[in-house]
């Protein structure tokens, strides 16, 4: 990987990184920016491969579906995931079994340096509260780019060193795993994006019979080959049936 785009993957990590300011805050950044599928797709067109970014994007993104930031304490960081955990398997080879592996790492790293770079910004939010005590308020309105700039550091660089020193690195480690250790890795890698998908039907599904729709959309497409999206006019038509029916027992207005 060449200086070049790794200081571009580490630029992009650092603006979908949460509470950054260039891509407008959140919206543009944790938000659309930071998503794994996202990111795939701006790494892949960084190193020239979009089709294989978007595929470990995605990979990575189905892994983190239900992962979601309470109150600002997050689980995951799934923007180190994506910004670290895509480059280097796109440069060392990785499958994507092997790519989810690394991201859950790296995603729990993240959270470390997060939690590090929160703890360090308390002190500019007090230095705030002090400066417009002593009625500075110019001097306390330039506070927060001290917080973004600290961001920055912890941000960037690691996601820029990543990816110049690490490619390498990753392949010689990638090369060094015995066939066997591979194949383990390939099957615990392979069940990662399940946790995703139970979260998110923990919340949505309501009884448990109605796991039977996930399970027959699951074997139309698997095993008949059906398209997505003739199983999503599927699901509708059991939704509209089944919202009509729920509607009439309850004795509420289906209509």
């Amino acid at each position: 990987m060449s200086f070049i785009q790794a200081l571009l993957i580490g630029l992009f990590g650092y603006c979908g990184a949460k509470w950054s300011v260039p891509l407008w805050g959140d919206m543009g950044g944790w938000w659309t920016v930071g998503r794994p599928l996202v990111a795939g797709m701006i790494i892949g067109i960084i190193l020239g491969d979009v089709k294989t970014g978007i595929i470990l994007g995605c990979a990575i993104n189905s892994l983190y579906l239900g992962s979601i930031t309470v109150g600002g304490v997050a689980a995951n960081d799934i923007n180190f995931a994506a910004y670290i955990g895509i480059p280097l398997a796109m440069t060392s080879g990785a499958t994507v079994e092997e790519a989810l592996t690394l991201a859950a790492l790296l995603g729990a790293l993240g959270v470390f340096v997060w939690n590090f770079v929160k703890i360090i910004n308390v002190y500019w939010v007090h230095l705030m509260d002090r400066m417009i005590d002593e009625g500075k308020l110019d001097n306390a309105a330039r506070v927060p780019i001290l917080g973004n700039i600290f961001l920055f550091i912890f941000r960037f660089f690691p996601i820029f060193l990543a990816c110049l020193l690490g490619p390498e690195a990753m392949t010689q480690l990638m090369n060094s795993i015995p066939p066997e250790a591979s194949a383990i890795i390939g099957i615990f890698g392979g069940m990662l994006p399940l946790l995703g998908f139970a979260i998110i039907l923990k919340t949505c599904v309501k009884k448990y019979y109605e796991l039977v729709y996930f399970v027959f959309g699951f074997i139309l497409f698997t095993s008949f080959n059906v398209s997505i999206i003739a199983i999503l006019v599927v699901a509708l038509v059991f939704a509209l049936i089944d919202f009509r029916t729920s509607g009439s027992t309850t004795g509420g207005n289906a209509a």
